[in-house]
């Protein structure tokens, strides 16, 4: 199964982008918190993307790719921003990981979150694949 959505790289395609996932989530029986990752590894990779992807005010989509076989979860993103690998952001390490002033905790959660985490650039595109185990499904409901 794959379905792919294109948005308007603004942070008011947040509340879309969820309702998209809350459907194809109940489409293809994805358990509650397996979704809440998914939600949160997609609105986090999509924020960061329009905060520091684009250095101009032109508009921009975000493509989103997601399928799912054997019970693993393929998520890819897709923009025209400014090349970044996010596998080489490494933030110092810090005791207070919560008094952090400069970002990175977002991908620290994607990481943790995903089973694994590539980054290709492609014709002046990024593009982000990341796999997740669905691991709260039943053998009855994987399609």
């Amino acid at each position: 199964m794959e379905k792919a959505f294109r948005y308007q790289s603004e942070i008011q395609a947040i509340p879309t982008i969820r309702n998209d996932l809350e459907k194809l989530a109940g489409d293809w029986g994805f358990p509650g918190s397996e979704l809440r990752q998914i939600i949160l590894i997609i609105e986090e990779l999509f924020s960061n993307t329009i905060r520091f992807a684009y250095e101009d005010e032109l508009e921009h989509q975000v493509e989103i790719r997601i399928s799912m076989n054997n019970g693993t979860v393929t998520i890819e993103m897709i923009d025209d921003g400014m090349p970044f690998n996010p596998m080489d952001y490494n933030p110092a390490l810090r005791t207070d990981p919560a008094a952090r002033d400069d970002g990175g905790m977002g991908l620290t959660l994607i990481k943790a979150f995903t089973d694994s985490f590539e980054y290709h650039r492609v014709d002046e595109r990024n593009h982000l694949v990341i796999r997740k185990i669905i691991r709260n499904k039943s053998e009855s409901d994987d399609q």
